[in-house]
């Protein structure tokens, strides 16, 4: 019991030098140190806390504060290292402030002992010590930190950053859970390739007496491709002796088909090469990393579009014929437009983490204490990657013009068809949230004598068509190397 003690007093406490680095589940012990109390028992100079209590009252035991952080301000404003607080639960977020322990574990008649529990509940991180540089601490006070709501965001109980002298005594953390984190986005499929038009049928052009001299029949139009990869056009008529014209190229460089010679036919045009897959988005990491006291989750990583498909090439324009009147042959297909590639899956994000105590760039000593890790939040799942669009049909050849016109020319050929676009790669999974009960980040000197560490359930990675998010980790510490 504390009214058994005095202030002043010099306690000495049993601590720890075992390393631990391990993903067990256990308590770590240690060699003999020395902690000095300057607030060990009653009676103290301190600020008093209860829950009935008055925040504009003056924080005595008779007259005591009725929130934890008004205690806090009281002491560091009246220059008192103490704040007492009786058992219950007080819903709020505390600031620190440097040289001030909180002290709870006491009854309604303000003796202390292990049966009374002053709890602080809070959203995350529910405790913060940032930049103190004389003896602050925690004694015999539970901290829990809410579960964490937004996508992705963390669970923190006591967050220490840039501070040196910090003890946390017989306290017990208990953060709660990550939250999931954010599906990513299905990709769109490509646009299709249009058709190529047919070609036109073969007529009679000549200026000699008695022939007609129709106009000659132009090449088949390209399809179009909502990507630019159109097809290209049919080849023009032969006349007379005169081979038909090539087939035009498509874009992304198809050949069209070669013209045929006097009376023969065209030669088809060439088919759009296929878009090229896209590669699927990576999957996010077991445990992401620690920046400005923020948890920033594992996300996995963005698809890769599919490759355009190339359109058809134009069809050969078929050659001239010379029995009786001069003749053209029929003109060329024009080429199917080339398949567009889909669009990529976007990424899931990380899981948030449940992290019992943070500390970054530090001097932290946990004594006596337990620490229990919720779950990690689950990563989001990776979008799919969009298929590619069909790749249009060639347009035929023009058909035979028939004897009285066409003659003895040739006719034209298809064109060639456009390429499938190619289908793109998928979102990665996120990774799920790791479950630790410390984590440590920078330069950072962390003793935990006679304490148990303890790890909760690591959030599952996200799923993915592609390549899924890992498995959150599940510790007793992240970067951290105990004393």
């Amino acid at each position: 019991m504390m009214s058994a003690m005095r202030a002043g007093v010099i306690i000495a406490v049993a601590l720890a030098a075992g390393c631990s680095h391990g993903n067990n589940h256990d308590a770590v012990d240690a060699a003999p140190d020395t902690v000095v109390d300057p607030c060990a028992g009653l009676p103290c100079p301190a600020i008093y806390v209860a829950s009935g209590g008055d925040d504009a009252a003056a924080g005595t035991r008779d007259a005591p504060a009725r929130t934890i952080g008004a205690g806090v301000a009281k002491a560091a404003n009246g220059s008192l290292a103490a704040v007492f607080v009786q058992a219950g639960s007080y819903a709020e977020a505390i600031a620190m402030r440097s040289g001030v322990t909180i002290y709870g574990g006491f009854d309604a008649s303000w003796n202390r002992g292990d049966a009374p529990v002053t709890e602080i509940v809070a959203a995350s991180p529910a405790v913060v010590f940032d930049a103190l540089t004389a003896r602050t601490g925690l004694d015999h006070v539970t901290v829990k930190s809410a579960d964490a709501a937004q996508p992705g965001a963390s669970s923190i109980a006591v967050l220490i950053t840039g501070s040196t002298m910090v003890e946390l005594a017989r306290v017990t953390l208990l953060p709660g859970a990550g939250a999931n984190g954010r599906d990513g986005g299905d990709g769109s499929n490509g646009g299709a390739g249009s058709p190529g038009t047919d070609g036109h049928p073969g007529v009679e052009h000549s200026t000699f007496p008695g022939c007609d001299n129709n106009a000659l029949p132009a090449g088949g139009i390209g399809g179009a491709s909502s990507c630019g990869r159109t097809g290209g056009d049919g080849g023009r008529s032969g006349v007379a002796n005169n081979a038909g014209g090539a087939g035009g190229a498509a874009a992304g460089g198809t050949p069209g088909g070669p013209g045929g010679a006097s009376s023969r036919a065209g030669t088809a045009g060439g088919v759009g090469a296929n878009g090229a897959p896209g590669a699927p988005g990576s999957g996010g990491a077991e445990v992401g990393t620690i920046m400005a006291g923020v948890y920033l989750p594992a996300d996995g990583g963005n698809g890769v579009w599919g490759g355009h498909a190339n359109g058809g090439g134009g069809g050969g324009g078929g050659g001239g014929g010379t029995n009786l009147c001069a003749s053209s042959g029929s003109s060329g297909g024009g080429g199917g437009g080339g398949g567009c590639g889909g669009t990529a899956g976007t990424a899931g994000t990380g899981g948030g983490s449940s992290l019992g105590l943070v500390a970054i760039g530090s001097h932290v000593v946990v004594t006596g204490s337990t620490i229990t890790a919720g779950r990690g939040g689950d990563g989001g799942r990776g979008g799919r990657g969009g298929a590619g669009g069909a790749g249009g049909a060639g347009g035929n050849g023009g058909p035979y013009g028939g004897g009285n016109d066409q003659d003895d020319g040739g006719n034209g050929a298809a064109g060639g068809r456009g390429g499938t676009g190619g289908t793109a790669g998928a979102g990665g999974g996120g990774g799920g949230g790791p479950s630790a009960a410390i984590f440590c980040g920078g330069a950072t000197t962390l003793t935990v004598p006679q304490s148990t560490l303890t790890g909760g359930t690591g959030g599952a990675g996200g799923a993915s068509p592609g390549s899924p998010g890992a498995s959150g980790l599940s510790t007793r510490t992240i970067g951290c190397s105990l004393f």
